[in-house]
C-alpha cells in the first residue's frame, strides 16, 4: 500500500511538472515565434546592469540581479523561460487554492492559460518583463495559502523581495495596498478576516523595507545618494511639466529665486519624456547626468509641492491622469526595431555577441509582425468584456470565500498601478498594459462560479444529472 501511494504521488508530481513545462512554453510562445526575446528601449540598461552590476540612477538594480541569476551571463532565453515558468506556477497554485476539489485542475489551468495567451497582453510582457502582476499573486498566496508548506512559502518570500525591487513604482504600490488592507482590517470588515493576517502583513512590510534599504545601500556604494530612487526629483519635475504647471510656477517665482530652470522656463516641454531624454532635454542642459540634475531640481520640486495651490493642482492633475492611464492598454507597445545605435543592440553586441545574429534576424527587428493593431483591439475588447463579466457575476463570485478575496486584490493592484505610474511618472500605455490582464484573470475566476463554468471544469462524477 505504501509503495502504491508513493508511486501515485510521484506520478502526480511528474504529470504536474510536464503540464507546467508545457504551460511555460505556451506563455513564452511569442518569444519563440519572434525568434528571440522581445526588447524595449530600456532593455539595454537592464542587460548592462546584469553584467556590470552597476545600478542606473533611473531604476533599481533588482531586475538586473534577476537577469544575472537566471542567465549565467550567457543567454537571454532563460530570462523569458524563468518569467513564463514563474507565471505558470503562480497561476497553478492560485487555481489550486481558489477552486474546489471536484474541478479538474490541469484542465482549468490549461484553459485559463490559453485565454490569457490568446486574448490578453500577458505573452507580450512575459517575453519582456512581467514581475508587476506576479507581485499581486504572490501577496495573495502568502496571505491565503498557508498550506503551501515552508519551502514554497520561503521561495515566495524570496521572490517577493526581488520582484518588489524591479521597478520604482512597486514600492509605492505595495505601501498603498498593504496600508489600505490594514485600515480595512482595523474597521473589522469580514472581507479581511484572514488567519495570521497581521503576522503576514508585518512580514510583507519588513520585506518591503529590506528591499528599499538594500537598494538605497547599493546605490550609495556606487557613488549615488543612498536612497531608493536617486532620480526621483527628475521624474517628478518632468511630470510637473504637464499642463504648464512647472512653467507657471517658474513664471511666478523666478524673479525672487534663482532656480536652475529659470533660464529655460519658456522652453519647457509639455511631454515628460522630452524633459528627461534627448540631446535637447532639460536634463541634458542642466545635468547632464541624472544624479546631477536630480540635485539641481530638488529645490524646485520641493517648493512647488509645498505651496497649497500648486499641490492641489498636482492632485487634480494626478486624478485625471490616473483615470486616463486605466484605459491605456496596448499589448504591442514598443515592437519597433532596435537595431544599430540603440541601447539593446549595443548591449547584446557587447555582452552576448553569440546571440547577435539571432537578435538581428528576429521578427521585431525586421518589422515582420503582422497587423499588431489587430492584437491590441482583441486585448481591448477582452478587457471590456471582462469588466462586464465581473459586474454580471458579482453575486456569485462575491459569495466564494477565496475568489472574493482575490478579485478585489487583483483589481486594486491594477488601479494602484494606474494611480502611481500616472501621478509620479507619466501616462504611458506600456506601464498599464503590463498588469491589465489581471482583470481578465479575475473575470475568468468569476466565470468558474457560474453553472456553465462548473459544468466545463468539474469531473464527470461530480456533475449534476
Amino acid at each position: 500500500m505504501s509503495g502504491t501511494g508513493l508511486n501515485s504521488s510521484w506520478s502526480t508530481r511528474r504529470n504536474s511538472l510536464f503540464h507546467l513545462t508545457g504551460a511555460t512554453l505556451l506563455i513564452a510562445i511569442l518569444a519563440f515565434y519572434n525568434r528571440y526575446p522581445l526588447v524595449f528601449s530600456d532593455s539595454g540598461t537592464y542587460i548592462r546592469g546584469a553584467f556590470l552590476l552597476e545600478p542606473p540612477p533611473d531604476r533599481p538594480i533588482g531586475y538586473s540581479l534577476i537577469i544575472r541569476a537566471v542567465t549565467w551571463q550567457s543567454t537571454l532565453w532563460t530570462v523569458v523561460l524563468f518569467q513564463a515558468g514563474m507565471m505558470a506556477w503562480l497561476l497553478w497554485e492560485t487555481l489550486r487554492k481558489v477552486l474546489p476539489a471536484q474541478v479538474v485542475l490541469w484542465r482549468a489551468h490549461l484553459l485559463l492559460t490559453l485565454v490569457l495567451v490568446l486574448f490578453t497582453s500577458l505573452p507580450w510582457y512575459a517575453a519582456q518583463i512581467i514581475f508587476t502582476p506576479m507581485i499581486a499573486l504572490i501577496l495573495y498566496l502568502l496571505f491565503r495559502a498557508p498550506e503551501l508548506g515552508w519551502m514554497k512559502r520561503g521561495f515566495l518570500w524570496i521572490c517577493l523581495f526581488f520582484f518588489l525591487i524591479t521597478h520604482n513604482a512597486h514600492v509605492a504600490m505595495a505601501v498603498l495596498l498593504l496600508g489600505g488592507m490594514a485600515l480595512v482590517r482595523l474597521t473589522g470588515k469580514h472581507w479581511l478576516a484572514w488567519p495570521r493576517f497581521w503576522p503576514n502583513l508585518i512580514g510583507m512590510l519588513a520585506v518591503l523595507g529590506a528591499g528599499v534599504g538594500f537598494i538605497s545601500w547599493y546605490n550609495g556604494q556606487h557613488g549615488m545618494r543612498p536612497v531608493f530612487s536617486p532620480a526621483s526629483n527628475v521624474f517628478l519635475a518632468a511630470r510637473l511639466c504637464e499642463n504648464g504647471m512647472l512653467g507657471d510656477f517658474l513664471d511666478e517665482h523666478c524673479g525672487e529665486r534663482q532656480y536652475v530652470l529659470c533660464p529655460y522656463k519658456d522652453e519647457l516641454p509639455m511631454v515628460p519624456v522630452q524633459f528627461i531624454w534627448g540631446d535637447s532635454s532639460m536634463v541634458g542642459r542642466i545635468g547632464p547626468q541624472l544624479t546631477v540634475a536630480d540635485s539641481a531640481l530638488a529645490p524646485i520640486v520641493h517648493d512647488l509641492l509645498s505651496e497649497p495651490a500648486y499641490f492641489l493642482r498636482f492632485l487634480r492633475s494626478s486624478m485625471v491622469a490616473s483615470v486616463v492611464q486605466l484605459f491605456q492598454v496596448n499589448a504591442v507597445m514598443g515592437m519597433s526595431p532596435s537595431m544599430e545605435g540603440s541601447a539593446p543592440y549595443g548591449e547584446v553586441a557587447d555582452r552576448l555577441p553569440h546571440e547577435l545574429s539571432s537578435y538581428v534576424a528576429d521578427m521585431q527587428n525586421n518589422g515582420a509582425w503582422w497587423d499588431t493593431i489587430f492584437f491590441s483591439r482583441v486585448v481591448q475588447f477582452t478587457m471590456l468584456l471582462s469588466v462586464l463579466v465581473l459586474a454580471w457575476t458579482r453575486d456569485r463570485w462575491w459569495a466564494h470565500p477565496q475568489i472574493s478575496s482575490l478579485v478585489p486584490l487583483l483589481i486594486g493592484w491594477v488601479l494602484l498601478n494606474a494611480v502611481v505610474t500616472a501621478s509620479l511618472a507619466n501616462v504611458f500605455d506600456r506601464l498599464q498594459s503590463r498588469v491589465a490582464w489581471l482583470v481578465v484573470l479575475a473575470a475568468c475566476l468569476a466565470l468558474t462560479q457560474t453553472a456553465w463554468g462548473k459544468r466545463l471544469l468539474e469531473k464527470p462524477d461530480f456533475r449534476t444529472p
